[in-house]
């Protein structure tokens, strides 16, 4: 069977040996298995799903450290909202702009404290005039920061 014909076959089976798998780590995959009915491939088709899934947040993390970066290379607006959720998912982030980043009216001082940092590269972010000086601080701008 070719490998590409693995890729999209979600009923292919077949043994597959990993060399260098941590047999402790294998241990208790098994004995996680058993205890929720479960075989070991479904446990560890989960798991390898889940590393898939989440390698683009990785991606955005620092030397692998904590702080999530959100990169714009386009144009988004981000309200109050938007940016509690991102903290509630990622915790207190670093945003760099190469394009257009619009804040919308509703933000307010507590909301800019959960961004630890805002790299403005190229292109321009618009902020409310009240909240101008806030954006000062933690901004370091080679682009534009402007005021509505």
């Amino acid at each position: 069977m070719l490998a590409s014909d693995l890729m999209g076959s979600a009923i292919y089976k077949k043994s597959v040996a990993i060399r260098g798998l941590d047999l402790e780590l294998y241990k208790e995959i098994f004995t996680l298995a058993k205890k929720e009915g479960k075989r070991v491939s479904d446990i560890v088709n989960a798991a390898l799903k889940d590393f898939l899934s989440n390698d683009k947040t990785e991606n955005n993390r620092i030397n692998n450290e904590s702080t999530f970066i959100l990169r714009n290379f386009g144009e988004i607006s981000l309200s109050k909202f938007d940016i509690l959720s991102l903290r509630k998912e990622v915790g207190q982030f670093i945003i760099e702009n190469n394009g257009r980043i619009i804040f919308e009216k509703d933000i307010d001082r507590e909301t800019i404290n959960y961004i630890q940092k805002i790299i403005i590269n190229e292109g321009v972010v618009e902020v409310p005039k009240e909240h101008y000086y806030q954006f000062l601080i933690k901004s370091e701008i080679k682009g534009k920061l402007e005021k509505y």
